[in-house]
């Protein structure tokens, strides 16, 4: 027979295991409200019917990330990891190209739900529309850690997810968006591993998996701020914890930064090479700071006052925003506790500071101080900070008890606000030489609308707690709604929208051995998908050498450098000075296209016995002279041997006997030394080897690649080998050798337990 203690104390544990039951329901039926107010928002990306569906619009989704991303599935379900690309600017490194997202591991699984099947543009939106639900889904999860509170922790999922920041530029940039998703994830899972509770080693696992999300998911800039955010985070937390508990708290932060950011070895390694070579840097510092006005952070109280409204959280939020910064608030609280406003006060007027860029002098200084903030363009980007800091403000300050002394003033200045704007709109109705009214002005009659409201709901707390949630959503879902309308979202068919250049090329024979010039009109990754490599495309990094190569010489020589044979015209240019071949016209867009295809394509490969070696800048001034025989000499690199020596009676031959894009086989006969010219991109990583022995490849006509060729016939080879990705891989393999080591460990003391 039992004794009433054991019975007491197995109904307790009933009890408490139903309870758990309940509140996991709850939290699953609000997850799943959250995911399907998303879904509701962009339903008509996905309807089939020819009234109602939609796509997003033309832009940098259609010139860039698509192709892009369907060049990386493809790729990955052929068992490749590419490396190279050389379809796009001449050639260039693929993976370094962090926003193709070809080692993010949510690419993968697209790439595995494809089924085989072309990845469509239907497919990509549906990715974006996930990781929006993704965010939505880890901001509840932070924000119920925070408060407590599952109102709160929904008001703060709906002014993270539906926010301006979120619904606005991200949709047109996936990786922008992939990586904002993971904030939340990472500083929950931060959290629950510096508490020193129950589980920490877990989340702490789990911490590190999301520092490496942030950075493989492909946008570097959000990334750095998220990290910095991150950071601040850990730091308050491991401070905040008993003096006796810090040391541990303060290593387990140590171990999972160190950890995280070597399972991104293989992408960050080539990812900085590329950065160290890029264009970008050359511009002035002043050009890439450009950022917000300052008229501009009217956005944070208008919808829609600037572009996309990346500012805007929502009325209701900066209501409870400037709840928690009462001064009764900040006095009672200790300086180093998680929950303490003043933290994410500072983060929103820092994320405010970056994002104006050069229109105050603190982000020119700092950018000199720290020179990666130069290395960005775009610093209004930086408004992800204001919106995060801002929206866990309001979350600290949900239902806490309003003053009697404050219950009366808000609702004064409402009504003098509310004449002011009436006063604003009379004036610009009826003034003399009034046209019409300032879209602002409407707009700001909604904010204030929305704050009546608010405030009324806030005086009736916590009854009132889900009507507030309500509101929220009805104020950003409009503002939402309104920038896919008229920003994202354009009602035709994805298919339509997404739709290849209708561009069947008959290239000369030996296709490989000759590139085509499509001069700007179809731009951007197009070519990686048509597997033509074109000297022209976009780029997140152009390669500085490239585009001063491109630049600075004439456009004939370039082409007879690098081995073009067709090229693309408007049938209103006037054609080229050369011996062409007109194909039928296409249309492309509103233009009227026409390919050009040379009757002698240009040699891709020779071989020249005579070599200068010269600087950069005098390089280029000698190839701009047409009197420079380009089929006699090469223009080396300054450290370069020369050579001198007549050609012999006997013309070399080069004849391609394989080609893929990381490696191309050649077989080389010539009677005497010389130098094998070949017109591709010189890039680091790239090897050669003549006959199985390694060959230096030197840099030619300050961008392109040659090696020294012995006479006789020989077999030469050339593979992309970067070492950057190279030591990468291997850091990252032996980060999550160590991170499964660790799991498998934490499994077995629970077995055992």
């Amino acid at each position: 027979m039992g004794q009433p203690g054991s019975k007491h104390q197995s109904h307790r544990m009933t009890r408490h295991r139903m309870t758990r039951h309940r509140m996991t329901l709850w939290d699953g039926l609000l997850l799943a409200a959250l995911a399907g107010l998303i879904l509701l928002l962009y339903g008509s990306l996905w309807s089939t019917k020819p009234g109602a569906q939609s796509a997003i619009a033309p832009g940098d989704m259609t010139v860039y990330y698509y192709p892009f991303a369907r060049t990386t599935i493809e790729s990955l379900l052929s068992g490749q990891i590419p490396l190279w690309n050389p379809y796009v600017l001449g050639g260039h490194p693929y993976l370094a190209e962090i926003q193709t997202q070809v080692l993010y591991p949510i690419r993968w699984v697209t790439a595995l739900l494809t089924l085989g099947q072309p990845f469509s543009y239907r497919a990509l939106a549906a990715e974006t529309i996930a990781h929006l639900i993704l965010a939505a889904w880890g901001a509840y999860g932070f924000f119920y850690w925070l408060s407590r509170n599952r109102a709160a922790a929904t008001f703060g999922a709906v002014a993270w997810s539906l926010g301006g920041y979120l619904t606005g530029y991200p949709l047109q940039a996936p990786p922008i968006l992939a990586t904002a998703a993971w904030l939340p994830w990472l500083l929950l899972a931060l959290s629950r591993a510096l508490s020193g509770k129950r589980f920490w080693r877990r989340n702490a696992i789990l911490a590190t998996l999301c520092w490496a999300l942030v950075f493989l998911s492909g946008f570097a800039q959000t990334a750095l701020y998220i990290y910095g955010i991150a950071l601040l985070w850990g730091g308050v937390l491991v401070l905040s914890r008993p003096r006796q508990e810090r040391r541990r708290a303060l290593l387990t932060l140590l171990c999972i930064v160190i950890t995280g950011s070597a399972l991104t070895a293989a992408q960050l390694l080539p990812t900085a090479e590329v950065t160290t070579l890029a264009e970008r840097l050359e511009q002035p510092l002043a050009e890439r700071l450009t950022g917000f006005k300052v008229r501009e952070l009217l956005g944070l109280l208008i919808p829609h006052g600037t572009l996309w409204s990346p500012l805007y959280v929502g009325v209701p939020t900066l209501l409870f925003a400037g709840l928690a910064l009462r001064r009764r608030a900040l006095q009672r609280r200790q300086p180093f506790t998680p929950r303490h406003p003043a933290l994410w006060l500072g983060l929103a007027l820092l994320g405010v500071l970056f994002s104006l860029g050069n229109a105050t002098p603190f982000l020119p200084t700092l950018a000199r101080l720290l020179p990666i903030l130069g290395m960005f363009r775009n610093p209004e980007r930086a408004a992800v900070i204001t919106a995060w800091a801002l929206t866990t403000l309001a979350v600290l300050g949900w239902q806490r008890p309003v003053p009697r002394r404050l219950r009366q003033a808000p609702g004064i200045i409402w009504g003098l606000s509310g004449l002011l704007l009436a006063g604003w709109f009379l004036w610009a109705r009826f003034s003399p030489g009034a046209t019409e009214i300032p879209p602002w002005l409407t707009r700001g009659f909604w904010s204030w609308l929305i704050l009546g409201a608010s405030w009324l709901l806030v005086l009736q707390l916590p009854k009132t707690q889900w009507l507030l949630v309500v509101l929220l959503v009805a104020d950003l879902g409009a503002s939402a709604w309104q920038t896919a309308k008229t920003g994202h979202l354009v009602e035709r068919d994805p298919a339509e929208v997404a739709q290849l250049p209708p561009l069947q090329i008959p290239l000369p024979d030996n296709a490989q051995w000759h590139r085509i010039d499509t001069r700007g009109h179809l731009t951007g990754g197009w070519p990686a998908v048509l597997r033509l490599e074109d000297l022209h495309g976009h780029l997140t990094f152009q390669n500085g050498l490239w585009m001063r190569f491109r630049q600075e010489i004439p456009g004939d020589r370039v082409w007879a450098l690098m081995g073009v044979g067709c090229g693309i015209w408007n049938v209103t240019e006037p054609l080229p000075p050369f011996n062409v071949q007109q194909l039928p016209e296409f249309s492309y867009g509103d233009q009227r296209l026409t390919l050009l295809c040379l009757e002698q394509p240009f040699p891709r490969y020779r071989v020249v016995y005579e070599a200068a070696a010269l600087e950069d800048g005098i390089a280029l001034g000698v190839l701009q002279d047409h009197r420079y025989n380009l089929d006699r000499a090469v223009i080396l690199e300054s450290t370069a041997p020369e050579l001198h020596a007549a050609a012999p009676p006997v013309s070399p031959t080069v004849t391609l006997t394989d080609w893929h894009p990381e490696e191309t086989r050649l077989t080389v006969h010539s009677a005497q030394p010389g130098y094998l010219v070949i017109g591709d991109l010189w890039y680091p990583g790239w090897t050669a080897r003549v006959d199985g022995a390694r060959t230096p490849i030197l840099r030619a006509y300050t961008a392109l690649r040659a090696i020294q060729i012995p006479e006789g016939e020989h077999e030469v080879s050339l593979r992309y080998e970067p070492l950057s990705f190279r030591i990468g891989a291997g850091i990252t393999l032996l980060a999550l050798l160590a991170l499964l080591t660790w799991s498998l460990r934490q499994i077995a003391g629970k077995n055992r337990a």
